[in-house]
């Protein structure tokens, strides 16, 4: 039974948020919280977008729904790298895109101007805890760092 990821993938998913979290620039605008419908639906779309990456190792729609400073400074290569685990020990969380939320956090516009959105949701068979940066890009709330804990119960 897996109960949570190696250190070294753990550490190559902080690598990739470290990267995210360089390339956003102090000045960007502060922007206004999304409404819990909009966060719910960024959330659900995100990780599934995220799932549908790791069970095909193709990143290129994830990579393409991303802020322009998370494409500028990491590569689909990268991401396939990182999240290998993922496909490996197939965690995969389809029931998520129908499950209630455990717990989250209230969202947040952080010390960067990005809005942070965290929690969990708990599945029959999966817990998956997630933390998502996001920037706005020409309006548009753009993907700019992921952590995501999928263990099985």
């Amino acid at each position: 039974m897996l109960t949570s990821f190696p250190a070294q993938i753990l550490a190559r998913v902080v690598s990739l948020l470290a990267l995210a979290i360089l390339a956003i620039s102090p000045a960007i605008a502060a922007a206004d919280i999304p409404s819990d419908d909009d966060q719910d639906i960024m959330i659900r779309s995100t990780l599934m977008t995220f799932n549908d990456a790791n069970m095909t190792n193709n990143y290129a729609v994830l990579y393409a729904k991303a802020s322009k400073q998370f494409q500028a400074q990491i590569t689909q290569e990268k991401m396939q790298s990182a999240f290998e685990a993922f496909r490996k020990n197939e965690l995969f969380f389809e029931d998520v895109v129908t499950a209630d939320y455990d717990s989250y956090e209230k969202a947040t516009i952080d010390g960067e101007g990005a809005l942070v959105l965290a929690g969990v949701f708990k599945t029959d068979d999966m817990q998956v805890k997630y933390r998502i940066r996001y920037v706005q890009n020409n309006k548009v709330w753009k993907l700019l760092g992921i952590n995501v804990d999928a263990t099985r119960k």
